[in-house]
């Protein structure tokens, strides 16, 4: 069952999957604020806006009527209207919630929730060990109620998506090494630590950086290649739906986030066998990488370290099957394994618990 509060959801979902919309035009009500002062406290309440709290009656609606197992959610606003819901409705629910980030990435208001919710839930997903230790030094969580399970971020269709070709010419001409990066254009990814680390690159060798993704720092890092004499090497690519081939033909790949939930990107380049390198920022990539075992490690924010340890990949590749046999440990089919286990032991025990109470 998949859950929206926005548009497009309908166009990816899996086949017999169901999509139950979640938007209402109906702002909450006073006293809709007040079922989650009563649920979360006085300060939980005012961080709630009223969009969410209708969102959150229209989920217990679902819950009454369909009465489900286990939910499972996932994005942060989601998460705040099922622990609403769950309030509301008259029935215990299971809840699982998954963290994909760190807490600060959040700021104060989710970390409030977070701590005021997540002590109502079965189980706390983490998706990296640096998020499951951070849930429980933060927000005080009992060890045994988070469990680690990475992101499934490798499919069976991945190898046969890296094979297709495509036209970018600097994949295939004079043979110049390839620096890739992939992400969202934001603050978090510090791609001008990226293209400072390449322009040193560059000063000692020839080179090209291909750049994927789009974001609001577009321009800003346009003109920054502009500025470090690196624009004409410099090929801004945009979102592509397919960045497998490039990941395969690449020299190296970079990572250069300030920080991570995991990083699911860097294990995509791994099973493609490209070389990577990455900041060795919270949370995700020194698991991943296994402390350095499959790709340096550098400093956050230190475009020299990086530029050092592009250089180092760049004379020193390792070999592509040991780096595609390590992106093949986080495929869907170990994800898959660790929440089936989860959701059979959570649901189980209820049903015990349930026809044991029944007995008396």
């Amino acid at each position: 069952m998949i859950f929206s509060v926005g548009t497009g959801a309908e166009n990816k979902l899996p086949e017999g999957a169901r999509l139950f919309s979640l938007e209402s035009k109906r702002r909450g009500r006073l006293r809709d604020h007040l079922l989650v002062a009563r649920a979360f406290g006085f300060r939980a309440a005012c961080s709630v806006s009223s969009t969410l709290v209708e969102q959150s009656r229209n989920f217990a609606k679902y819950l009454d009527q369909e009465n489900p197992d286990c939910i499972l959610p996932s994005l942060p606003k989601m998460k705040v209207a099922t622990f609403i819901a769950s309030h509301i409705t008259p029935r215990k629910q299971l809840i699982v919630p998954i963290v994909h980030s760190s807490l600060s990435r959040r700021g104060k208001k989710y970390k409030y929730l977070y701590s005021t919710m997540f002590p109502a839930a079965e189980r706390v997903i983490a998706v990296s060990d640096g998020v499951s230790d951070e849930l429980v030094r933060e927000l005080g969580l009992a060890p045994r109620l988070v469990q680690r399970i990475y992101n499934p971020a490798v499919d069976r269709q991945m190898e046969t998506l890296a094979g297709v070709e495509t036209d970018h010419p600097w994949l295939y001409d004079d043979g110049q090494p390839i620096v890739l990066a992939a992400g969202r254009l934001a603050r978090v990814k510090d791609f001008p630590t990226l293209l400072h680390a390449f322009a040193l690159v560059v000063r000692n060798r020839p080179a090209r950086l291909i750049l994927l993704g789009d974001g609001r720092w577009r321009r800003r890092l346009e003109k920054l290649a502009r500025n470090l004499g690196v624009a004409d090497r410099v090929w801004f690519g945009g979102w592509v739906n397919n960045p497998y081939p490039f990941m395969q033909k690449a020299s190296v790949f970079v990572l250069s986030s300030r920080y991570e939930g995991l990083g699911n990107v860097l294990i995509e380049a791994l099973a493609c066998g490209c070389p990577c390198v990455s900041t060795d920022c919270p949370y995700g990539p020194a698991e991943i990488l296994e402390n350095g075992l499959f790709g340096p490690l550098v400093r956050v924010g230190h475009a020299e370290d990086l530029a050092r340890a592009i250089e180092h990949v760049l004379d020193s590749p390792p070999k592509k099957e040991d780096l595609r046999a390590r992106g093949q440990q986080f495929g869907f089919g170990q994800a898959i394994a660790h929440y089936e286990r989860l959701l059979l032991d959570v649901v189980g025990k209820r049903r015990v618990d349930a026809g044991a109470h029944e007995t008396v």
